[in-house]
């Protein structure tokens, strides 16, 4: 098992965040649930020592909110902390794809991206592709850095992911996107992680 961290699941509200919060627990990490951003002290208190914070931009306005909670959490940040973002598989498309053009998110997804890069904070961003709720461990996992890439991803699949990444080194200054397809599932992380580059 690797070392107990202090992990802080900001967007817990939503089901993918519900889903890395049980799962961090039950790995043995101390979860702290920041439910909004609106209050600096209590988001600086949340983040106080924390190891490692996972971003999900909650739904809605993502072109303001994913970019503005980015820069709180990089300013409360207490340390060097882990972050993590749950970005868009649509990102890597660029302006020309038919989610991008249709819901306006892009501007703020890259620029919460690029946030995290510029903070000199280690991080890793992962670009979820279209979310699902199938049963955890369903299907086989592919983590890519195709711009390109696409597919369906169970939300039970992204919290392993997100977990896996926190818990190993070889994930930190990543970006990836992730998508199920038929298979087993993934028995050994660090082997994803090692295939990829710093992004």
């Amino acid at each position: 098992m690797p070392p107990l961290q202090i992990v802080v699941a900001a967007g817990a509200d939503s089901r993918t965040g519900r889903l890395v919060a049980e799962r961090a627990r039950r790995r043995g990490h101390v979860v702290r649930v920041l439910r909004t951003l609106d209050d600096a002290a209590a988001v600086a208190e949340t983040l106080r020592r924390a190891d490692a914070v996972v971003l999900i931009p909650g739904r809605g306005d993502r072109e303001r909110t994913a970019h503005r909670a980015a820069r709180t959490l990089i300013a409360a940040a207490d340390g060097r902390p882990h972050l993590l973002l749950v970005s868009s598989f649509a990102v890597g498309h660029g302006p020309a794809h038919p989610f991008n053009r249709a819901s306006g998110t892009l501007p703020g997804m890259l620029a919460a991206e690029d946030a995290l890069r510029d903070s000199g904070l280690p991080y890793t961003i992962v670009r979820a592709t279209w979310l699902t709720d199938d049963p955890p461990r369903s299907h086989a996992l592919t983590l890519t850095q195709d711009p390109a890439a696409d597919g369906m991803l169970a939300r039970a699949d992204l919290a392993a992911a997100l977990v896996a990444a926190l818990e190993d080194p070889a994930a930190r200054d990543r970006t990836f996107a992730a998508f199920n397809q038929p298979g087993p599932p993934v028995r050994h992380w660090a082997r994803w992680f090692a295939r990829l580059v710093p992004a």
